[in-house]
Parts: C-alpha cells; structure tokens; sequence
C-alpha cells in the first residue's frame, strides 16, 4: 500500500475527527483573542506559515498554515504539538530575574513547559523547564552564542484541560507585562519594517 493510499483511507476514517482538530484550534486562538483583546496591544489573528512539528524522527516542517494571533513582540499559536505563546527578547538584557520568573510560571502548573531558544538558530535550545538547570550556567551560554535575540515559549499539550487552557492563559498575560515593565521584548521584525516605512 502506497503512502497516499494510506493517507487517503485514513482521512476517509477520520475526516469528522480531523475536522474536529481543526475547529478545535482555531475556535481555541478566536476564544483567547477576545480574553487578550486590550491586555496584549495589536493583537492580530493570522495564518503563520513556517512552523514545525516534533515527531519520534525530529522536527518536520509544517507547508500548512497553523492559527495565530501575532502582536508586535511574539505570537501565541496552536499547532498539532499543542498551544504556545512566545515573546522575542533581548539576549542582552536577560538575566537571572527573568529566568526566576519563568521557572515560577512552570512551577506553578505541570502543564506548562517554558524553553528558551535561538532566533537564528531555533534548534539550539537554551532552557527547558523539564529539564535541571544551572542557572549560571545558562547565562554563560547565551552570553557565548552569537544570537541577539531569542525565542521564549511557554507551552501546553493540545486539547489540554480546562483549568490548564486558563493557567495558560494567565500566564501568557504575566509573562508579556513583567517583560514589558522590564523592557526586555524586541519586535519582530515585520513591525520593525512598518515602523522604517512610516
């Protein structure tokens, strides 16, 4: 049996399951647009394209559009790996504070998995919550690399529980202020190029 046969008896199967999934997630991004509407500025929902999934094998790309709401300092977007937020911050400025910050959101609620990663580099992981970390450590190693700016997720399974999707939520809001009020968020760079064309 070919690959495509395969997948065309699958979807034949599971066309009502699949199209579930597919409601679910985008239904799931319109719901936290309207909480996060005036908390988070310039919320936009949108198609991100460019995205990746990890399976046994690696990371595989996805050529399909995930949803997403982008606003000028990250995105939070639903993908088959789950529901994840994440902000673009200044390499420079990061310091312990931050990271005392973040492993408290995760301590918090077991759900939630926060990394830090390259923005150059996506693959180079810096932090992982699930993971024992020196803290000096960590700092030393984004000191050494070459990235100005890294990634920050926070993240949770799909189809999550309730009061998780909530802890997620939350967290999202108090992640954005206390890097805001901390001047750490760096724009992506399609606000960057608005703002040179304004």
């Amino acid at each position: 049996m070919t690959k495509m046969t395969d997948l065309k008896k699958f979807l034949k199967e599971n066309k009502g399951k699949i199209h579930d999934i597919l409601n679910h997630m985008w239904q799931t991004i319109e719901r936290i647009a309207i909480r996060l509407e005036g908390k988070i500025p310039d919320i936009d929902l949108d198609n991100t394209h460019g995205n990746f999934i990890e399976l046994a094998d690696g990371w595989l790309e996805s050529y399909y559009a995930n949803p997403s709401l982008i606003f000028p300092f990250g995105e939070i977007g639903y993908s088959l790996d789950g529901l994840l937020c994440v902000f673009l911050i200044d390499a420079k400025i990061i310091n312990e504070d931050l990271i005392v910050k973040i492993t408290e959101l995760s301590g918090e609620n077991e759900s939630i998995t926060c990394q830090i990663y390259g923005l150059d580099d996506c693959f180079t992981t810096f932090y992982h919550s699930k993971e024992t970390e020196d803290f000096d450590e960590l700092l030393k190693s984004i000191k050494k690399s070459k990235e100005d700016v890294l990634q920050l997720e926070i993240s949770i399974e799909a189809f999550s529980e309730e009061n998780d999707m909530e802890s997620f939520i939350e967290s999202s809001l108090i992640l954005y202020q206390f890097l805001e009020e901390n001047k750490t968020l760096v724009k992506l760079p399609r606000y960057e190029a608005e703002k040179e064309e304004d």
